[in-house]
């Protein structure tokens, strides 16, 4: 069984917030809490307990996560834990994929009291409260000045893409931590190439639209190359997303950055 990034939750959720269409959240709603689901049951990496990607092969779990040839997963660090299917883990706690998933959570839980099942919501709290903690604790990278990717060795896998942006999600990311990233990587012309005022001054043509798959300054990243330098809409609209969660909205640079993103990309 393979999955997609979950982001279903967090687009019914902002159709339901403009057109209150209840019986849309009622006819998706079981759906989508089964999908959560499975993430618990089934994309759970020990010993941390985190959200890992996962499936019959390290290629198959590189699929899952939409980014098929991201350099986040040159190499080979999967493991069988279930020797009847042959299904395994990356041994790598995903801070995008774990980051959205909380996301997830933290929006079933509104649909989830919108749709008169409080119950429901107060276990979904909890879950996503329970998963910010943990991307908190262990996912950011003092050294880095951002959330990376890390091994259940503890090692950290420094290959820096949009998806270290995706913990303000949720607002995982502090607002010290969330300048740090948008001063040192978003709005740094050698890395992710948005400019303060979003009119690409001083980029390189190789870095002229800013916001890359992968860091400008990473070894994989050439001119043109699919997950390793291609500019890509959801990862944009991800990391839009994160830049408006309302744990940031009085943020100047915050503000800063998302306009910028918004002008530069749009």
């Amino acid at each position: 069984t393979h999955s997609q990034p979950p982001v279903g939750s967090k687009v019914l959720l902002e159709m339901y917030r403009r057109y209150r269409d209840l019986w849309l959240v009622e006819l998706l709603l079981d759906d989508l809490l089964d999908w959560s689901g499975w993430f618990l049951e089934e994309r759970t990496l020990p010993p941390l307990n985190m959200t890992a990607l996962g499936g019959d092969d390290m290629q198959a779990a590189r699929y899952e996560s939409g980014l098929d040839d991201s350099p986040m997963y040159d190499g080979h660090f999967f493991a069988v834990t279930d020797n009847k299917t042959g299904y395994g883990l990356m041994q790598m706690y995903d801070v995008g994929m774990a980051s959205m998933v909380a996301m997830s959570d933290a929006c079933l839980a509104e649909l989830a009291d919108a749709a008169g099942r409080a119950d429901t919501a107060k276990v979904l709290r909890a879950r996503s409260a329970d998963a910010r903690a943990k991307i908190a604790a262990h996912l950011w990278d003092e050294q880095s000045g951002i959330f990376v990717n890390r091994l259940a060795t503890g090692r950290f896998r420094r290959r820096i893409t949009p998806t270290s942006f995706y913990p303000m999600l949720s607002g995982i990311a502090t607002v010290g931590r969330a300048e740090s990233m948008l001063r040192g990587w978003l709005l740094n012309a050698s890395r992710f190439c948005i400019t303060p005022k979003g009119n690409f001054a001083g980029n390189d043509d190789t870095c002229y639209w800013g916001l890359p798959s992968v860091s400008a300054d990473d070894p994989a990243f050439p001119p043109l190359g699919y997950w390793r330098g291609y500019v890509w809409g959801p990862m944009a609209l991800l990391t839009y997303w994160g830049l408006s969660h309302e744990a940031y909205l009085d943020v100047p640079l915050v503000t800063t950055a998302r306009a910028a993103l918004c002008k530069q990309m749009g």
